[in-house]
């Protein structure tokens, strides 16, 4: 949903903005809430109950959007930190290429990278990367590797 801001100047010229509701803050709301007072109707004015209840719907809003924050930063780190254990493993994963040929990939993980869309990539020692979505399998060592597929 998107909200267009209306300003005006001292010269009567005025200027429309456009913002996503994700884009208003808990002051804009605020604001919103103090002009609707200030040119409510004198004869129905707003009661208290629809106050408060505007009021809590707006803490509400801040509170939920600073829980989405936290959640999303807890997200971050708990896909850094399933990465990072990743490291001395030894790994096999399936790829494809850009033909859709799919094929295997095995190495050593050596460190870690995040892409442009936060996805975690496995730095193998044989050059290769494989993403932490694409394993199939892990181990500490080639030969426990070799003995789990035994």
């Amino acid at each position: 949903m998107n909200v267009t801001s209306v300003t005006t100047n001292g010269k009567g010229a005025s200027t429309a903005v456009g913002v996503g509701v994700d884009g208003l803050t808990g002051q804009d709301f605020m604001k919103i809430l103090m002009k609707q007072l200030q040119y409510q109707d004198p004869f129905k004015p707003m009661d208290n109950g629809e106050m408060i209840d505007q009021i809590a719907k707006i803490r509400e809003l801040e509170m939920n959007t600073k829980l989405t924050d936290k959640l999303a930063g807890l997200g971050d780190q708990e896909r850094f930190a399933a990465a990072a254990a990743m490291i001395g493993k030894y790994v096999r994963g399936q790829v494809q290429d850009a033909e859709g040929n799919t094929f295997e990939k095995e190495g050593v993980v050596s460190g870690v990278r995040f892409n442009a869309k936060g996805e975690a990539l496995l730095e193998l020692d044989t050059g290769d990367m494989l993403p932490l979505t694409a394993l199939t399998q892990v181990a500490n060592t080639m030969e426990d590797m070799k003995e789990a597929a035994a």
